[in-house]
């Protein structure tokens, strides 16, 4: 064999080691059995499914997660020893579609969504994933039609509605899960269009009904 040829294998040796290296250090699990470094999981066709990395088993920093077509789908950035991860999620082509928290694997704090047109469309409050306090809910254009009140997945607290400009179009609350108490509703002018009382859940006592100029149009007392 040819000084040369020798050292053409030697160098094309060389030329390959950090190939080599590269691949020996994805998807490592150390001795262990603890996932350490960078990860790449793949789709049977061959696209990739998600990679981030891991440090001792526990995730840390970017990940990036796609869809069976290559596109992204979402993307988590990991902290608090992996038990937290800021989160955004994107409708195909790319368009955030939601952006919020997840502590333990579930919702936490406030998510908010969005339309394809980058206009926020509901906003919710989460702790350890049930709702939690406020949901704002959103007309096409981005104002504001709903608000609701939430405690450990049951509506509880404050209902309004809103009519496009902004006037409040209803009022009333919810008491575990059932409306308790007043509530009205409204015409787009302002003037009340009906209001009455409920207790647990049903309408109760004098319930009076109202034309746009104010003038009482019909009442029923549900207590009769």
């Amino acid at each position: 064999m040819s000084q040369i040829t020798i050292m053409k294998k030697h160098l094309l040796f060389l030329f390959c080691i950090p190939f080599l290296s590269f691949a020996q250090d994805v998807n490592q699990i150390d001795i262990d059995g603890n996932k350490q470094g960078v990860w790449t999981k793949f789709y049977k066709n061959g696209k990739v499914r998600y990679k981030g990395q891991f440090k001792n088993d526990k995730p840390f920093g970017l990940f990036y997660y796609y869809r069976i077509s290559g596109e992204l789908q979402a993307e988590k950035k990991f902290f608090h020893n992996g038990t937290a991860a800021a989160t955004h999620i994107f409708y195909k082509g790319g368009e955030l579609q939601a952006a919020g928290l997840y502590v333990n694997e579930l919702k936490d704090s406030t998510w908010n969504y969005y339309n394809r047109d980058s206009v926020l469309i509901l906003s919710e409050e989460y702790q350890q994933g049930k709702l939690n306090g406020k949901t704002k809910s959103y007309y096409y254009d981005g104002s504001l039609y709903e608000i609701k009140s939430w405690r450990k997945d049951v509506l509880d607290g404050d209902w309004q509605q809103f009519f496009m400009n902004g006037t409040l179009k209803m009022q009333s609350t919810y008491n575990h899960g059932k409306r308790d108490g007043k509530e009205t509703y409204y015409h787009s002018n302002g003037n009340v269009y009906f209001k009455g009382k409920y207790t647990d859940d049903l309408k109760v006592g004098v319930w009076e009904y109202f034309n746009e100029s104010g003038v009482t149009d019909t009442i029923i007392n549900y207590n009769e």
